[in-house]
């Protein structure tokens, strides 16, 4: 199994109804954090939590990105990876809002001592706390972050949780994580699932080098798709690379949107995974979902005798479907995969897993060349 498929179904296989992982990671801009907030509102209203509960999330992500685009640091470094990552992580019922941003090494002593302080308050600490610093605090644009770390341990009701690495005499990577339960202590079932620094750590590093900019997994549907849409565009500018790249991961989403099988979740929940990697001279998209064992013996014939064809063998192939009104199963026509072949011009690489008897898990990898 390549790396990439590894990285799919490792990602992916533990996956059940309701969970949820998205990752971004990049320049994070004031524009990209409504981009990311629009996504996170869109799947928090399928969730099956309290307003309330929601409310939470949604505040603590904003602070995580208001925190990164107010604070990271603006010394250019050159051979270090500068780019800023969130993560919203759901399993069973804990929410996990993490971020992770360069920062220059002399704040390091003002914002540790800042934390362990919060930290080690109780909720009614919290309160008086955060009164204090109304009180006494002159806001500037950076001028709200013990109110923003205050508000965000009073809300989720934990600890935060940090790391700071060092890079240089200069520089370091600060990591924050914040846990949400959504249910009452006495309702919760014992559930001893934690997503910890490390493995936020873990995940960054694999990132880096492997050049992933988005990651998402959980349910697939059409307000998904836009929103993913929206951050790639204002994330690239709009280029002959951008445009193939827009194509591509619409047809990949929507595969999934229309075509994954449920698994462990009910039949109006698509689940499935969703990657861009960012290399020098191309992006590699891939994408990952259940598909019913059946339907996949089919689909790999398909995807072979599309990977033989020449381009003008694809553009005869595609006309030929579009004329005949009897085909439209669309595991069997293809028409989403040869537009593909025809944008890119590379062949679409592809794995079936074997998960049991009538499960398989299907891995699709293709990449889309940048143009000058």
């Amino acid at each position: 199994m390549s790396t990439q498929n590894e990285f799919l179904y490792q990602r992916f296989k533990d996956i059940e109804k309701d969970d949820l992982e998205y990752i971004y990671r990049g320049n994070i801009t004031p524009k990209l954090v409504m981009n990311i907030l629009d996504f996170a509102k869109s799947n928090l209203a399928k969730a099956g939590d309290t307003q309330k509960i929601k409310s939470k999330i949604y505040y603590i992500m904003g602070e995580g990105l208001q925190n990164i685009t107010r604070h990271q640091a603006e010394k250019e470094v050159s051979d270090l990876d500068k780019s800023a990552i969130i993560v919203i992580h759901k399993k069973h019922y804990k929410y996990y809002i993490a971020t992770g941003n360069l920062m220059n090494s002399n704040e390091e002593q003002k914002l540790t001592s800042k934390l362990d302080f919060i930290n080690k308050l109780d909720e009614t600490g919290l309160k008086e706390y955060s009164k204090e610093i109304r009180l006494t605090t002159e806001f500037s644009e950076r001028g709200g972050a013990s109110l923003g770390l205050i508000e965000m341990a009073k809300k989720s009701g934990n600890k935060l949780s940090y790391k700071i690495e060092p890079i240089d005499e200069k520089v370091s990577y600060f990591y924050l994580n914040t846990e949400i339960t959504t249910q009452n202590s006495e309702n919760t079932p014992i559930d001893n699932y934690e997503y910890s620094l490390d493995d936020l750590i873990k995940t960054h590093n694999f990132l880096n080098k492997n050049n992933h900019i988005i990651s998402f997994k959980g349910d697939f549907n059409q307000e998904n798709l836009l929103s993913l849409l929206t951050i790639l565009k204002n994330r690239m500018s709009e280029s002959t690379t951008s445009i193939k790249l827009y194509a591509v991961m619409v047809e990949l989403l929507q595969n999934i949107v229309k075509h994954a099988d449920s698994f462990h979740g009910g039949q109006d929940w698509k689940a499935g995974i969703f990657n861009i990697a960012d290399h020098e001279d191309k992006y590699t998209l891939s994408a990952g979902n259940y598909i019913k064992s059946n339907s996949s013996k089919i689909l790999a014939q398909r995807l072979d005798a599309l990977n033989s064809l020449t381009h003008k063998e694809l553009t005869k192939e595609y006309n030929r479907i579009l004329l005949n009104s009897e085909t439209n199963d669309p595991i069997t026509t293809g028409l989403g995969i040869i537009d593909i072949r025809r944008k890119c011009g590379s062949k679409v690489e592809y794995q079936l897993i074997k998960v049991n008897n009538d499960i398989d898990f299907l891995t699709i990898n293709i990449d889309v060349n940048k143009t000058s």
